[in-house]
């Protein structure tokens, strides 16, 4: 019984949709639920007291409300969503309406008013729930004391309308007060929680993704190139000689040069590409959909735009180059290994005369498991 209401209540509920949207759809799925319990019940006292145009009604909302969950679960778009919440809020309007008009049972029907504005606010937000909620107001104005009091059933006192009328409106102020403010709480938690993911995942000197966002985005192109069965290509590049420029200029000076260098490299990337600080003074290349023939092209063009491009530092021009080691991934060569690779190239193209693109391809050199020795 509890694994059917837990598999209920989370239902149309996914781990891609934000936290927000998927509260929502938790509350859609429990209120109409309790929604389709109650209307149903009542239906059936209805039914069997002979009232049926009350329990037809009655039915009628308890279908709508079994409607509406289901259009949520089943076509799951943002737009059967927002079709789905419009369905539940219609719904109890019209109710609550048709309760105003008879009166319900002994009268009582008008408390269920009070339902509308929370449920309103919740469901449509603080805006739509707004403009919701007055034109409900108006609709209720017009049902009590419109028309000579013709369309109502029922008699109710001048000062019961009006008290209604003024607590509903109070009500559907504190409402849409709570309301705003809990957004606004959220977007700041949101706005929060961007900004520290953003710092987590991005490098703070050159505002690249750093070595653990490029992990991430390296296993998401993975998981797409196995589905696929494709390919693409990762790249390691070294600044030259960084550490006699660190000893020449200053650490300082040096982080310049790591900038200027990451937006030259930036310039030369397709909008497709990835450009992460790997560590240090070392960059990653992730060129998507691009084989190894693809990804040496394109570093020879970033190279050759590095060897052009002096760099200006404190007025002063330098001329700076790096070498790069290239591998190709494919569904057999899983990331890690394909990492190793480009390392090794590296390890080649600085050792045999540095500012070259070297691929893992063109070595004839000892096994993979050498550890790697520093310049």
């Amino acid at each position: 019984m509890l694994s059917a209401l837990k598999q209920y209540v989370f239902s149309g509920v996914s781990r891609h949709y934000k936290d927000e949207t998927n509260r929502r759809i938790m509350v859609v799925n429990l209120f109409a639920a309790v929604g389709m319990s109650i209307t149903f019940l009542l239906g059936c006292r209805a039914f069997f007291a002979a009232e049926y145009p009350l329990s037809t009604t009655l039915f009628t909302a308890s279908v709508v409300f079994a409607i509406s969950q289901q259009l949520q679960v089943r076509v799951a778009t943002p737009r059967a969503r927002t079709a789905s919440i419009t369905l539940l809020i219609l719904c109890l309007m019209v109710l609550t309406l048709l309760l105003l008009i008879t009166g319900g049972k002994d009268n009582t029907g008008p408390l269920w008013i009070y339902l509308v504005p929370p449920v309103t606010m919740f469901f449509a937000g603080f805006i739509r729930g707004l403009f919701s909620l007055i034109a409900f107001t108006i609709v209720s104005a017009i049902v009590m004391f419109g028309f000579d009091e013709a369309i109502l059933v029922t008699q109710y006192t001048y000062a019961f309308k009006t008290r209604l009328l003024y607590s509903f409106m109070t009500v559907s102020f504190l409402s849409a007060f709570y309301e705003y403010s809990r957004q606004k709480s959220y977007d700041t938690a949101l706005y929060l929680s961007e900004q520290f993911e953003r710092q987590a995942k991005h490098d703070h000197l050159t505002q690249l993704l750093n070595r653990r966002g490029a992990q991430q985005c390296l296993e998401r192109e993975y998981a797409r190139i196995v589905r696929n069965n494709s390919k693409f290509s990762i790249a390691i590049a070294d600044i030259d000689r960084f550490k006699s420029i660190n000893d020449t200029l200053g650490h300082e000076q040096g982080d310049e040069v790591l900038v200027q260098i990451s937006k030259v490299f930036t310039t030369r990337l397709r909008t497709q590409d990835i450009l992460a600080r790997w560590g240090g003074e070392e960059f990653m290349f992730i060129f998507n959909d691009t084989d190894e023939a693809g990804a040496v092209e394109a570093l020879e063009q970033i190279r050759e735009t590095l060897n052009q491009a002096p760099l200006n530092i404190n007025g002063h021009e330098f001329h700076v180059t790096s070498s790069f080691g290239l591998s190709e991934v494919t569904p057999d060569i899983d990331i890690s290994f394909a990492i190793r690779c480009a390392d090794k190239a590296l390890y080649h193209a600085k050792d045999n005369g540095r500012d070259q693109v070297c691929a893992i391809s063109t070595l004839n050199s000892p096994p993979l498991s050498e550890q790697r020795t520093s310049f």
